[in-house]
């Protein structure tokens, strides 16, 4: 137990504090507007009736603290250590899925809409969010008839000689080979911004005058074309004005319980329309219900996530103000947080609710994640619940391009941004002992200036793959991760196929798994998302080789030189047969680079 006489030494200054077990784990992250009578009532009798925080208490041997300027720093620094943490008594939202945005970045000479997954700080604009990716193709394919622009990356626009397709069906105005200049590119994407803005009035205005313009010109195609775009926006206008309700933005959340399982379910109204809902599953207990909501909040919206203009709450969360702060400064303005009691408001969170009771009864008899990881803890006899699993493989061809890779579950789930791709230095023998040993050799040295430890780490293999991660981690005077070996089936000498084989440290035999459990069906997935990519990236690597030309390695010579050199000669032989004075034709190429083509393709042979 903790010693309570050093609470009262505790600034009553905005902060945040961390409880910590015997072992150094953390339990829970808290805010406060006063760090000393916050921590203090978690130890008074009548301070704090929640029914978890005796259990919460009972484990606390430590607690430490953090000083912050405001309550509003105090949340965004509670909703980081979160993150990091991942403390058993906070509620921790795991997410993947993000709403596409459009992107343009007016920086760019010729700007184009790309899809953005997350908005940023990076001076470009940001349009949306389209909930569906249908929604958003089908946006960029009507933008596209009525403010032609590129859709080819910057490496094929850089490289191009002539118009593609999309300049053919009048949706690209080609700036790619000059045939259109940048001013009036530009005059497109002002006009796609205006549209994007809601300000279609504007834009119609200017199309109007621009097909005046080319009238008086007599450039009749042009006016023509400009028409059938001015006619698309009135149509989109029209059937706008036909379906709207109201335009404020909001985003319905409801908060459901059953035993320790919980749900907070959200529904994305737009335009007074539904166009989404989603079920974010916690399977944990939480002390409070008002600090769930505002930890939820602040994770949910702090990603990138754009944040809507109202979000209807079931109860006021956790300091809501410091969380409307947060949310206008992300926004630039401010976002309500209404807790409705009756009207159109409180039916859409009574329709919230609905959707949460059902998520949570649809997900009744479904495998437990958690329960999952508790039961491959005792199987294995793992320190923890490997709550994060790492899964290494390696992949080569005789030595050759060698690779290593690294798959992520986190709480049961793949974890894509931890994945990790290697590129094997050391070894050049076909020795998959020694590459997958400098492959975990640089992962456990990154976990120590991190500090960023999995709780298991799986290799692709038999004992063999085992045993060369143990010596890694005995030289590299690591305790810790737990380690296992995953071996694939494999046929018996009866004929019959043995399922896959867990192998564990000190043990000789396997660890028995039941064939097709959950624990063992888990174990493969992450093993088999592992070896994938690991495969895909030697697979990349050998493209990229085998496609390497000799002229690549001359100096001066990059991707348009050499397409033009390999288009007049049809060949690197006729390249390196031909005259230096022919190869002086060639735009862009001087005589002393001529002389530098000749010389390295005759020494490469």
């Amino acid at each position: 137990m903790m010693d309570k006489s050093r609470i009262r030494n505790f600034p009553d200054l905005p902060g945040v504090y961390l409880m910590k077990d015997a072992s150094g784990e953390v339990l829970y992250v808290g805010k406060a507007a006063g760090l000393r009578s916050r921590v203090s009532s978690y130890f008074r009798p009548s301070g704090d009736n929640r029914p978890l925080i005796p259990r919460l208490i009972s484990r606390v041997a430590d607690i430490e603290y953090l000083v912050t300027d405001s309550e509003k720093e105090a949340l965004i620094l509670e909703n980081n250590l979160i993150k990091k943490h991942r403390p058993r008594y906070n509620v921790y939202f795991r997410d993947d899925k993000t709403y596409a945005s459009i992107r343009i970045d007016p920086g760019e000479r010729f700007p184009r809409p790309v899809l953005a997954r997350r908005v940023r700080a990076d001076g470009a604009l940001y349009f949306g969010p389209y909930v569906a990716g249908r929604s958003l193709k089908n946006t960029l394919r009507f933008l596209q008839k009525v403010f032609p622009f590129r859709v080819c990356s910057d490496n094929v626009f850089r490289c191009r000689s002539r118009p593609c397709l999309y300049h053919q069906l009048d949706r690209c105005p080609a700036p790619c080979v000059g045939r259109i200049s940048p001013e009036e590119y530009r005059r497109n994407i002002d006009g796609l911004v205006l549209f994007l803005r809601g300000r279609k009035r504007e834009v119609i205005a200017s199309l109007r005058r621009r097909m005046k313009r080319e009238s008086e010109e007599l450039r009749y195609e042009d006016a023509g074309r400009t028409l059938a775009r001015i006619r698309a926006i009135e149509e989109t206008l029209e059937k706008q004005k036909a379906s709207r309700v109201e335009s404020r933005d909001r985003d319905v959340i409801a908060l459901e319980r059953e035993g320790a399982a919980a749900v907070f379910q959200v529904l994305t109204i737009r335009s007074g329309k539904m166009l989404d809902g989603r079920a974010v599953y916690l399977d944990r207990e939480f002390p409070d219900p008002a600090e769930a909501l505002g930890s939820f909040l602040a994770q949910f919206y702090g990603g990138g996530r754009p944040l809507p203009d109202e979000i209807v709450l079931p109860f006021a969360p956790a300091a809501p103000a410091a969380l409307e702060e947060v949310f206008r400064d992300r926004k630039g303005r401010r976002v309500i947080l209404t807790v409705p009691r009756r009207g159109m408001k409180f039916d859409w969170l009574k329709l919230a609710a609905k959707n949460a009771r059902e998520a949570l009864r649809s997900r009744r008899g479904r495998t437990d994640p958690s329960r999952v990881l508790e039961r491959l803890e005792k199987k294995l006899g793992l320190r923890r619940p490997p709550r994060v699993i790492e899964c290494y493989d390696i992949s080569n061809l005789g030595g050759r391009e060698a690779v290593g890779a690294a798959a992520v579950l986190r709480d049961g789930e793949k974890y894509p941004p931890g994945y990790r791709r290697y590129r094997v230095a050391t070894v050049s023998d076909p020795d998959d002992y020694a590459m997958l040993a400098e492959v975990l050799r640089r992962r456990l040295r990154r976990a120590k200036r991190e500090e960023s430890w999995p709780d298991l780490i799986l290799v692709d293999g038999g004992k063999g793959q085992l045993n060369a991660a143990l010596r890694v981690r005995e030289e590299e005077g690591a305790g810790y991760p737990d380690l296992a070996a995953l071996a694939k089936a494999r046929p018996s000498p009866s004929g019959r196929t043995a399922g896959d084989r867990v192998y564990i440290p000190g043990r000789k035999n396997p660890v028995s798994l039941r064939p097709g459990s959950p624990e063992l069906l888990l174990l493969a997935r992450v093993r088999d998302e592992a070896h994938r990519f690991a495969v895909a990236y030697h697979r990349r690597l050998r493209r990229k080789s085998g496609f390497r030309s000799p002229l690549d390695g001359v100096e001066g010579v990059g991707p348009v030189l050499r397409r033009r050199l390999l288009e007049r000669f049809g060949s690197v032989k006729g390249v390196r047969e031909a005259p230096v004075e022919d190869l002086c034709s060639v735009r862009g190429i001087s005589r002393r680079l001529a002389e530098r083509i000749t010389a390295g393709l005759r020494e490469a042979g």
